[in-house]
């Protein structure tokens, strides 16, 4: 009986053993692991994060301004380095559509345009396990935003030109989501982020003439906008250690 009580604490400790071994080296294989990835990113504006309707009056003249939908599309460079924490970046195509109301007491319009823009995200990002293959993932970062030009719209008795602060513009981003991971089949991922530039993106400049009633007054425009994130990255294999 005893012999076969030492056996039994031997067998135990060969399959702890085994199972401790096996999570190390998974750990290590993704601390070396660089992996390319796309993404497609739907935008939504959200009131309480600064991304709703923005409202200007001028005596009888309103004006309401709002972001209403878009996407962000591209790719992303991920380098591990080190068990949990990881390097991001990659280069973003953005659309945008903005919604625009303008009326008096007699008079009422609504029109919108898009916005056309590039950014170039580079984000630290932390990982922890949750099963064998979900993991959650929270990051943090900076982007430089690009436009490559001035947007209007007019119409009879209006014009809006929307002029952007300048042509590089840096913002902060955050992010969290859960991605699982095949062994052959690459990572597949779902999450959220949220792109805050550090000051105004974009002034908008209202001019309305309609009979003798004429105004022109500007509003800034902050660029905010939360987005679901879609990703997928390909399977690489891990870089061997020296």
């Amino acid at each position: 009986m005893h012999r076969f009580t030492n056996c039994g604490s031997k067998i135990h400790l060969s399959v702890l053993w085994t199972l401790l071994s096996a999570f190390s080296f998974s750990a290590r294989a993704q601390e070396r692991l660089t992996t390319v990835g796309i993404q497609v990113k739907p935008i939504f504006p959200v009131n309480f994060l600064g991304t709703g309707t923005q409202t200007t009056d001028l005596d009888s003249v309103k004006f309401d301004i709002g972001l209403k939908s878009g996407f962000s599309a591209g790719m992303l460079i991920r380098k591990g380095i080190t068990d949990f924490i990881a390097i991001e970046t990659g280069i973003n195509y953005v659309k945008r559509t903005y919604q625009f109301h303008l009326s008096d007491a007699s008079y009422s319009v609504t029109s919108g345009y898009r916005i056309i823009g590039y950014e170039i995200p580079v984000s630290m990002l932390v990982y922890i396990r949750l099963g064998e293959q979900l993991f959650m993932n929270a990051s943090m970062g900076a982007s430089v935003d690009m436009y490559a030009s001035n947007v209007e719209a007019f119409s009879d008795n209006y014009s809006v030109l929307t002029v952007r602060r300048s042509i590089f513009q840096p913002s902060i981003i955050s992010n969290i989501g859960w991605e699982y991971r095949t062994e052959k089949a690459g990572f597949f991922y779902i999450g959220a982020s949220f792109h805050r530039p550090f000051t105004y993106e974009f002034v908008s400049r209202i001019h309305y003439d309609r009979g003798s009633n004429s105004k022109e007054f500007y509003d800034s425009m902050s660029g905010s906008y939360l987005t679901v994130d879609f990703r997928y990255f390909f399977h690489e294999e891990a870089a061997k250690k020296k």
